[in-house]
């Protein structure tokens, strides 16, 4: 049994309308998943707020996961927070593409792992990096000298040569500063 199974709700229970599933979810969850997320530790509540044609389920996730620094790529540790909703119906065959999931009447249960996965990395910023200050030093070292106006300050032989001749607007002398500073 994959511990995503534990996630399955049975669309053809008669007990659907108001019931509430609560899940700690984990490092096993977010290995399961192989997603951005590796690691975690969120607190689930799913509650089913409507069981008719169409059943609406409420997603509520707290806590926090930790994902590499976009800078730095040492762990990051970000505060998760979601309130969510899916509606799925039953059809004839699966679909994910509109407001509802369909789900085939034959098979009448949906597996709410992956939509709890994707509703936790969707409260995620875009950009997730740390603190100002707060990156692995020497990584910020060895990005610094990689940097784009690195070329043209060393004299590398990355520019055209005829530039040297051209006068240089002072504007672009004080930024050039800024960079060395």
């Amino acid at each position: 049994m994959s511990v995503l199974d534990s996630y399955k709700v049975d669309l053809l229970s008669s007990h659907l309308q108001g019931a509430t599933w609560e899940w700690l979810i984990g490092d096993s969850f977010f290995t399961a998943i192989d997603g951005v997320v590796k690691r975690g530790n969120i607190q689930t509540k799913v509650e089913c707020v409507n069981a008719g044609s169409i059943f609406k389920f409420r997603i509520c996730s707290t806590g926090m996961v930790i994902v590499p620094c976009d800078r730095c790529l040492e762990d990051l540790e970000l505060r998760i927070e979601t309130k969510d909703e899916i509606a799925v119906k039953l059809g004839n065959e699966y679909s994910d593409d509109g407001d509802c999931v369909v789900v085939p009447e034959t098979e009448g249960y949906i597996n709410l792992a992956q939509y709890i996965y994707e509703f936790i990395v969707l409260s995620m910023p875009i950009t997730c990096t740390h603190e100002p200050g707060k990156c692995d030093e020497a990584m910020m070292r060895e990005l610094s000298k990689h940097q784009a106006a690195r070329s043209s300050q060393e004299g590398d032989g990355d520019y055209d040569s005829k530039a040297d001749d051209a006068p240089v607007d002072e504007r672009w002398s004080v930024l050039k500063n800024l960079i060395n500073n």
